[in-house]
């Protein structure tokens, strides 16, 4: 498993978790926009992050 499946997996897993624990959002369908916004957070702040380390030495 690469480090970006695994990205992918965490995200998905957190996402729904968050989805389904929210106590904001009482519609099914708000909480699945809820899910999906969380899950494009996770991806888009990972991907910022690894484009930022990248230059880095080892």
């Amino acid at each position: 498993m690469t480090h970006f499946l695994a990205m992918l997996l965490f995200s998905l897993l957190v996402s729904v978790a968050f989805a389904v624990l929210s106590q904001e959002h009482h519609t099914t369908q708000e909480r699945v926009k809820y899910g999906f916004k969380v899950f494009g957070y996770f991806i888009g702040v990972g991907i910022v992050v690894a484009w930022v380390l990248y230059p880095l030495p080892l």
